[in-house]
């Protein structure tokens, strides 16, 4: 079935194009690259403190531009034979950037890694090199009968609460104090708490609520009028004085008057939305009540587009493939068994003429008879040499003896490795010396990188595969840029066949291969001669299959505990609701020499964290570190709640709350529960299990009012869940902290890959927010002052600050903005009625340290101090001398 060229090629040619200087783009990063690790290798160390943060910066924020172009790329194609190649190109350039990353956090030593003098060098800005979230992502991580069965174990949940109780069985003694009463037949449900039971899940459109503010509006409009009218009436009949009606020339003046004036006003008016449309029109003012999207909203459309182009293709590409396969196997299946069969046969022929023996059959994990073609099983001349060596070595020597040979070999090899670090460690030591001085400073070798290899590789199968058709010219050849490509189809549909087919050979020719060895061995045994013992290779060790899950009855009978809990939910927040600004003047302080400084991040920083800790290293992305468990340490209704949300909500994942108050307090056998937790959280995959104060179930001493919560008895069960999680889940466990000098330090750090510090609200991000928030508003002034309120809440948590917000600015209050501004003031009850200070910043210091000591950092962060205070005296010392 031939495609219909789209009307919108053009657009797919354009598509196309930015492909093409993207893919070209990425050679010459790629070329840079391995340019710089070829000159570190041969000796190259980078002079002065602010070269090296420089290079591997701009480095970094071309990787990350890359990626982002990448995965548009990718969301804009409609070609499916090229679209699969172009993710694991996405892989091993996002494995390169995170190597550069954690290269970076170690040379600055600051976890918030800062590039300003890479964005200068790339004219960039920090907001360009923040990786997106794909718009597939949410949409492809959980199949559409697993969203099914969800909403239909949240509508079982709510159908057992409002269910009637069990009736009670009556007494047959009529003298039994205890009578049971039946229970009413049916209980009606309000549709007040209908609404508050579903509404917990249920995504309302925009449309809608604002069709609900429009009638609460204009009720109360009515209901105004209706009463001012009455007001009126009775004011007139008991208390207004008798009044003389005017003369009836007055009142035709009055008229008349009346006539011109507003005559004149609806003239001027109309002009005036002339004036206004012709300026819509000419783009010189926005349209102010046209709702206009956003650049993301208009991305978002267009991927839409062309995600429904990909799928209306899939389903003619799914019905070209079923023809062209039965076709294939028809016409050339037995060809293929027959060249195959040739082929091993040769091969045996070849092996028994130039090595005297038969080779010894690939095992099938190793893909069987495909690794000859592909060249990785030994040659006859390679097999020779191994057989030379191994006599070699065996040469009149007894079992004894090669027993003693591989025991001090192992200890050579652990002497080795114990000179190898020992040499390690002189080396460092001596590194550290010469840091010392500025004037013996090597600088900084840049680190070799172990993926480069990996981006070659599929850089060039994408070149092997579609090099040529990129050349074709768009007007001659489009179904090499729209739909598919017949040849290309049978070229795979021969691929797939081919290794059908030597499977099913492999099985036959092992047959036969015992077969010529028998008769091989009956030869040597017809001429007297001993049949030599052949050393067989050693089989490669199966990869582990993970036990398939069952779904069944049992199973999700299982789970009702955890729905009635109320333990599940699926919130919708982005990482892009996160209001705070960026950190522009961390990266000078982090690279003074010597006096450099590492001051507490902002607020918007931790959106990057966020992205590539937590949304990326779920396990959505192969090429992201996988993080098993994260933990977010700040302090006190700092908005760490929300940040999990936003994780939720742009994996699109299912969130399970285990904090003790509304988990372990409510069961009788925590360590149980939480394994139907975890169990839960693999068949609703991608989830998030969140815990609020961890700290708790490592406490040193728990306090009697909180016995009940029975925290502590999920730390080894919750632990050992936890590492039983396997790289293909898409769970990831995240955990909030309050309090960490609370608890037992080593065992709550070991349980989580990386900790994440939220920062302190700082005075941009609160003035963002205000900003934000109060321009929402229409009656509020353009012009409003908010620097009072940042300069004041500093401190506050994000959870605090919204509290706040929302009790002050009421409907009542915004109602009455018009007529009573509002004042900075009014904030400050509110403030002093929750009880609860500001976050000072010798307070935010014991987080600081707390992260810095658990932290990969804690060895190199005091080290790296000491040289900048040695250093700092050398500096004095040569100023003085220069001077003198």
């Amino acid at each position: 079935m031939s495609l219909k060229c789209p009307s919108t090629l053009p657009i797919v040619i354009d598509a196309h194009k930015k492909w093409l200087k993207t893919l070209h783009d990425a050679q010459t990063l790629i070329e840079n690259d391995m340019d710089l690790q070829e000159k570190a290798a041969q000796g190259l160390w980078l002079k002065e403190r602010r070269v090296p943060p420089e290079v591997l910066g701009t480095m970094y924020s071309e990787y990350c531009s890359l990626i982002n172009r990448m995965y548009d790329a990718y969301l804009n194609s409609t070609h499916l034979q090229r679209a699969p190649y172009i993710k694991p190109l996405i892989s091993v350039f996002m494995k390169r950037m995170y190597e550069l990353r954690n290269e970076l956090v170690h040379l600055i030593v600051n976890d918030y890694i800062y590039v300003d003098d890479g964005l200068i060098q790339t004219r960039r800005t920090p907001f360009d090199i923040q990786i997106i979230i794909p718009y597939h992502l949410p949409l492809e991580c959980r199949e559409d009968s697993m969203e099914h069965l969800l909403q239909k174990m949240w509508a079982d949940s709510i159908a057992r609460k409002n269910a009637p109780p069990p009736k009670k069985v009556q007494s047959q003694n009529v003298f039994d104090d205890d009578i049971g009463f039946p229970a009413p037949a049916h209980q009606f449900v309000s549709e007040e708490q209908f609404v508050k039971e579903v509404s917990e899940h249920t995504i309302y459109s925009e449309e809608y609520l604002q069709a609900i503010v429009i009638q609460r509006q204009e009720r109360f409009r009515q209901y105004f009028n209706e009463d001012f009218k009455a007001k009126c009436r009775r004011k007139r009949m008991y208390f207004a004085d008798n009044v003389r009606e005017a003369p009836l020339y007055l009142r035709r003046q009055a008229a008349m008057l009346i006539q011109k004036v507003y005559r004149r006003y609806m003239q001027v008016k109309r002009q005036r939305v002339v004036d206004t449309k012709r300026d819509v029109l000419l783009g010189l003012i926005p349209d102010p009540f046209r709702k206009g999207l956003s650049y993301e909203e208009e991305n978002n459309k267009m991927y839409l587009r062309k995600r429904n182009i990909r799928t209306k293709l899939n389903e003619t590409y799914k019905t070209a493939f079923e023809k062209e396969n039965t076709r294939l196997v028809v016409f050339k299946k037995d060809d293929q068994i027959d060249d195959i069969t040739d082929h091993v046969r040769t091969w045996f022929r070849e092996w028994f003429y130039g090595y005297g023996f038969f080779p010894e059959y690939p095992y099938e994990i190793e893909g069987g008879t495909v690794m000859v073609i592909r060249g990785q099983y030994p040659t006859i001349q390679e097999k020779k040499e191994d057989d030379e060596r191994y006599l070699a070595t065996m040469k009149g020597k007894t079992k004894e003896m090669l027993k003693a040979e591989a025991k001090q070999a192992k200890l050579d090899a652990i002497q080795k490795e114990l000179a190898a670090k020992e040499q390690k460690k002189r080396e460092e030591e001596q590194l550290f010396r010469l840091r010392c001085n500025p004037l013996s400073d090597p600088g900084y070798q840049p680190q070799t990188s172990q993926v480069m290899g990996d981006i070659v590789e599929v850089l060039q199968k994408y070149q092997a595969a579609w090099s040529i058709y990129d050349e074709f010219p768009p007007d001659k050849c489009p179904e090499a840029f729209f739909g598919y490509m017949q040849e290309i189809l049978t070229e795979d549909l021969m691929g797939q066949i081919h290794l059908d087919c030597r499977k099913y050979v492999d099985e036959l020719m092992r047959l036969d291969l015992k077969l010529l060895i028998k008769a091989h061995q009956e030869m040597y045994k017809s001429v007297g001669w001993k049949f030599p013992k052949m050393p067989t290779r050693k089989k490669p060790k199966a990869p582990p299959v993970p036990k398939p899950l069952k779904i069944n009855d049992g199973l999700l009978e299982s789970f009702h505990k955890i729905f009635d809990l109320g333990l599940v939910s699926k919130p919708t927040n982005k990482i892009k609701e996160i209001i705070g600004d960026l950190n522009y003047y961390a990266y000078d302080v982090n690279i003074r020499d010597p006096d450099a400084k590492f001051p507490p991040p902002s607020y918007g920083d931790i959106r990057r964290r966020l992205t590539l800790s937590c949304v990326y290293g779920s396990g959505i992305e192969p090429g992201a570190t996988r993080n098993k468990a994260v933990m977010l340490l700040g302090p006190q209704r700092n908005g760490k709640s929300f940040l999990v949300d936003t994780v939720c909500g742009e994996l699109n994942a299912v969130k399970i709350d285990i904090t003790p108050e509304v988990f372990s307090a409510h069961v009788d056998k925590p360590a149980k529960a939480l394994t139907e937790v975890f169990l839960a959280a693999k068949v609703f995959q991608p989830t998030v299990i969140y815990m609020r104060n961890i700290e708790r179930v490592f406490c040193k001493k728990v306090a009697p009012e909180d016995k009940y919560l029975q925290a502590k008895a999920m730390a080894v069960p919750l632990n050992k869940l936890i590492k039983q999680i396997i790289p293909d889940d898409k769970i990831i466990f995240i955990a909030t902290c309050s309090s960490p000098l609370i608890a037992q330090t080593k065992p709550m750090v070991s349980l989580f890959n990386e900790i994440i510090l939220v920062p302190r609200t700082d005075y941009n991000s609160l003035r963002t927010f205000f900003c934000d928030r109060l321009q929402m508003i229409r009656s509020m002034p353009r012009d409003y002052c908010v620097q009072a309120l940042a300069q004041v809440l500093q401190g506050y948590g994000f959870g605090i600050i919204v509290e706040v917000f929302n009790r002050v600015l009421t409907p009542e209050r915004i109602v009455r903005l018009n007529v009573t501004p509002l004042t900075p003031a009014e904030f400050l009850d509110p403030i002093f009625q929750i009880g609860l200070e500001a976050t000072t910043m010798e307070e935010y210091q014991e987080f600081v340290d707390f992260y810095i000591a658990n932290s990969p950092l804690s060895i190199e962060r005091p080290q790296f101090e000491k040289i900048n205070s040695i250093r700092a005296v050398l500096y004095e010392k040569l100023k003085k001398k220069t001077q003198s």
